[in-house]
C-alpha cells in the first residue's frame, strides 16, 4: 500500500468581498497554458461528462482567413440554469465526480484561450435550444460579468441537429479566433499551418482517448469523435496487437490518502517494452508506434483519459535507451489530491510516496528495454556499417602502407596460433585467425562484438597484419557511427587502431603479453565512460 499524506494550513483573517475585475481575469485567464490540442481535449471532456455517443469536430477557415470551430455532441444537454451554470467561471461541482470535467473552469478557458468569442448552444431534455455566449470584447466594454443570451442561428441549428438529430446535444462554436496560428502573408500558407494543426489534433485524439475510441477496450464507454469528417482510430502507445511486444511488469496497488473523507483507491500499472524497429510485423506498423526519445516513459490516465506521457515524471531523464519502454499508469478522481491535477488535466506531480514506488517498480523494466535497445542498436549499426562498405577506403589506405611500417613477420602454425618474429626475438602466440574474410576487409574488420568488451584486438586475416572493430562499443556507437560516410574521418580513426595493433606485434615479448590485452581491456572502459554522455546514435530507416 502507498499511504500519502497532505498538510492543509487554516489561517484565519477578517473576512472581506473582493469582486474581481471582469475584463482582468477574463484576459488573464486566456494565458493559463493552453496549447491548441489540450483546449480541443477540454471540450471533448465536457461532451464525454455529458455522457455523448458522438462528438463531431469542424475546423473551418473563410476565404477572409476567419477561423471558426465547431463541437458538436448528442450529450444530455442543458436547460436554461444548466447552460447558465455551464458559463459560469467556476460552475457547480458536477454530481458525478468521476466525469472528465474538473474544476468547472475547462470549457471556458479552454476556449478563450484561442478565440474572443464563445458560444454553447444546447438543446435540453424539454428539447429546446439556447444559447449563451461569451464576448471578451463585450465583457471589456460595458466591464460587467454580462453573459450574452443570443438568438440561435440557423447555421448553428443545422451543425447541432446534424450530431444530436431529435434528441439532446451541444454545440461549442469558437469565433474570433486569434491565437491559433501566427500572421501568415499568404493565405495558401495559413491554410497550411491549419492542415498541419489540424493532422496534430487527430492523433492527439487518436492518443488522448484511446480507451474511447476504441470498441474493444471495455474501460471506457466507446465515443465516436470526427474532426472534419474524418472518424478518429484510437492509437495504442503500447503497441499490444504486436506479437513481440512484452508486457513486463503489471501490478495493482492500493493508495491510502491521509484526509478525512477521502477514500482509499487503486492505481494499476503496466510496464510494457515494444519490439525494435526492425522487429515490427510491418513497416507500416513500426512507423505507427512513434518509437522515438519524445513518446517514452509514463502514460497515464485519470479516469481512462490520458492526461500525461512521454516522460519519467522527473524520476529519470529521456534517454535513447529507453524509447522502447512506455508504462500504462491508470487512477480515478479519488486520487485526485495525490497526483495534483492541474486545471488543464494534461501535467500532474504524484505525491513523493507514488514517486519512490514508481522508481521502484519501473527498474527492472527499464534494463530490459535497454538491452533490447541496444541489441536493436547494434544490429543496425552493423547493418548500415555494411550497407555502406564504411571500412573500404580504410582497408585499401593501409594495405598500400602496410608492408612499409610492419615491424615484424607473422607465420600462422596453427588454426589459432601464429610464430612472430620481431626485434625482441621470435615467439609463439594465440592471436584471432580469419582464413577466409570478406573481400576488401583484410586490414580492418568491424565485429558484431569482441571478448571483454574491448574497442579492438589484433588479428590475422588472410595471412595479413589485421585489427578488428567492436561495433556495439559505445565508441564505435556514437564517434563512428555518426561519421560513417566520412572517409577522411573513418580512415583516420581505423589507421589509429590498426598501428596500435601493429606496435603490439612489432614489440611482443612473453613478458608483455598479458599487459598488452589488460591494456586494450583498460583503454577501451576508459573510453566507454568518456564517451557516455554523447548522444547515441540515431537508427535509420532503410529506403
Amino acid at each position: 500500500m502507498i499511504k500519502t499524506s497532505v498538510n492543509n494550513v487554516n489561517n484565519d483573517a477578517q473576512e472581506v468581498i473582493c469582486p474581481p475585475d471582469p475584463e482582468r481575469i477574463v484576459e488573464g485567464l486566456r494565458d493559463t497554458g493552453y496549447n491548441f490540442n489540450t483546449a480541443m481535449a477540454d471540450i471533448i471532456d465536457n461532451s464525454i461528462a455529458a455522457k455523448a455517443s458522438v462528438v463531431d469536430i469542424r475546423i473551418d477557415m473563410d476565404p477572409a482567413g476567419e477561423i471558426t470551430i465547431y463541437v458538436a455532441d448528442n450529450g444530455i444537454g442543458m436547460d436554461l440554469e444548466g447552460l447558465k451554470n455551464a458559463m459560469t467561471y467556476g460552475s457547480k461541482v458536477r454530481a458525478d465526480l468521476g466525469s472528465l470535467g474538473k474544476f468547472g473552469l475547462g470549457l471556458k478557458t479552454a476556449s478563450t484561450a484561442f478565440c474572443r468569442s464563445l458560444s454553447v448552444i444546447s438543446k435540453g431534455n424539454d428539447l429546446q435550444v439556447r444559447k449563451a455566449e461569451w464576448d471578451l470584447d463585450y465583457v471589456a466594454k460595458v466591464h460587467e460579468w454580462k453573459l450574452k443570451m443570443p438568438d440561435v442561428d440557423d447555421d448553428e441549428l443545422d451543425l447541432l441537429n446534424a450530431t444530436a438529430g431529435e434528441g439532446t446535444g451541444t454545440l461549442v462554436v469558437w469565433r474570433k479566433v486569434d491565437r491559433l496560428l501566427k500572421n501568415y502573408s499568404s493565405r495558401g500558407n495559413a491554410r497550411n499551418a491549419l492542415k498541419r494543426r489540424i493532422e496534430d489534433l487527430q492523433f492527439h485524439v487518436s492518443m488522448v482517448y484511446q480507451r474511447f475510441l476504441d470498441e474493444k477496450d471495455s474501460r471506457a464507454d466507446n465515443v465516436r469523435i470526427s474532426i472534419n469528417g474524418t472518424n478518429i482510430e484510437a492509437w495504442d502507445p503500447f503497441a499490444k496487437n504486436e506479437q513481440l511486444t512484452e508486457l513486463l511488469a503489471e501490478e495493482e496497488v492500493p493508495v491510502e490518502i491521509d484526509i478525512p473523507g477521502v477514500p482509499e483507491s487503486t492505481v494499476t500499472i503496466r510496464a510494457y517494452m515494444l519490439p525494435n524497429k526492425d522487429s515490427f510485423s510491418t513497416p507500416k506498423a513500426m512507423k505507427e508506434a512513434r518509437i522515438s526519445n519524445d513518446m517514452q516513459g509514463f502514460y497515464v490516465y485519470r479516469e481512462h483519459r490520458l492526461i500525461h506521457y512521454g516522460d519519467w515524471l522527473g524520476l529519470f531523464i529521456n534517454e535513447p535507451h529507453g524509447s522502447l519502454l512506455r508504462v500504462e499508469f491508470s487512477f480515478d478522481h479519488n486520487l485526485d489530491t495525490a497526483f495534483n491535477v492541474d486545471i488543464k488535466k494534461s501535467r500532474i506531480l504524484p505525491a513523493e510516496e507514488i514517486l519512490d514506488y514508481l522508481g521502484k517498480f519501473i527498474t527492472p523494466s527499464r534494463r530490459a528495454a535497454d538491452e533490447r535497445y541496444r541489441k536493436g542498436t547494434n544490429s543496425n549499426v552493423s547493418k548500415q556499417a555494411e550497407k555502406r562498405d564504411a571500412h573500404a577506403e580504410s582497408n585499401r589506405n593501409i594495405e598500400e602502407k602496410a608492408k612499409a611500417v610492419e615491424g615484424a613477420k607473422i607465420t600462422v602454425t596453427k588454426p589459432d596460433e601464429v610464430r612472430i618474429e620481431n626485434q625482441n626475438g621470435v615467439f609463439q602466440h594465440k592471436i584471432a585467425i580469419i582464413s577466409n574474410p570478406k573481400p576488401g576487409q583484410v586490414r580492418v574488420i568491424p565485429k558484431p562484438d569482441l571478448e571483454y568488451g574491448q574497442l579492438w584486438e589484433p588479428c590475422i586475416a588472410d595471412g595479413k597484419h589485421a585489427v578488428q572493430i567492436n561495433q556495439s562499443h559505445p565508441y564505435y556507437q556514437k564517434v563512428y557511427y555518426p561519421v560513417l560516410a566520412q572517409n577522411v574521418m573513418v580512415t583516420g580513426m581505423d589507421a589509429l587502431l590498426w598501428a596500435l595493433a601493429e606496435a603490439e606485434h612489432k614489440t611482443y615479448n612473453e613478458e608483455v603479453k598479458e599487459q598488452y590485452e589488460e591494456m586494450r581491456i583498460a583503454v577501451s572502459r576508459i573510453l566507454k565512460t568518456l564517451v557516455a554522455d554523447l548522444p547515441d546514435p540515431e537508427e535509420e530507416d532503410d529506403e
